[in-house]
């Protein structure tokens, strides 16, 4: 679908835009690796620094959030913990009739310069070998591969990615 006229605007994390979005992520998650209790990662509102919605032509189509995992534990089980000034991209989504159209590339852009804007120095991200368009995606932001962190570092379809900014 092509797109018309593209609005990218921050709101609060429990916008019902935003938890439209998260909850659309969240059943793909669970279609693309067979369930849904490996989405369900809670997220702590009170970590949240931003969080940004993509409308076309007035109809919401996507949305992501950073959240500050600045001095946390990075759940390797070795006791590490990101650098300050660390933020995590959360939930990036674009409804699937609407994607290859640049809204994730617009999302993103939106979301670091938020993350910039709070200080942010680094942004890291966590992703899957079911989602290889959004593999791709990062990449091309300048995304690069780090080592697993998180609640599914020991899972073998998990990616992590990471970007000075």
């Amino acid at each position: 679908m092509s797109t018309g006229t593209v609005t990218v605007e921050a709101v609060e994390f429990d916008h019902p835009d935003a938890v439209a979005v998260r909850d659309a992520a969240v059943a793909e998650l669970g279609a693309r690796y067979g369930g849904d209790d490996d989405a369900q990662e809670v997220i702590d509102p009170a970590t949240i620094v931003m969080t940004a919605v993509v409308h076309v032509d007035g109809t919401l189509v996507g949305g992501g959030s950073i959240r500050d995992v600045s001095g946390t534990d990075d759940n390797r089980g070795r006791g590490t913990m990101h650098p300050a000034a660390t933020g995590e991209v959360k939930r990036v989504w674009v409804h699937p009739e609407h994607r290859r159209n640049g809204l994730a590339r617009r999302l993103m852009d939106e979301l670091e310069r938020g993350a910039r804007q709070v200080g942010f120095r680094r942004l890291v991200l966590e992703t899957g070998t079911a989602q290889p368009e959004a593999m791709a995606m990062y990449e091309r932001l300048g995304y690069e591969p780090i080592e697993k962190y998180g609640k599914y570092a020991t899972a073998e379809q998990q990616r992590c990615y990471g970007k000075r900014l």
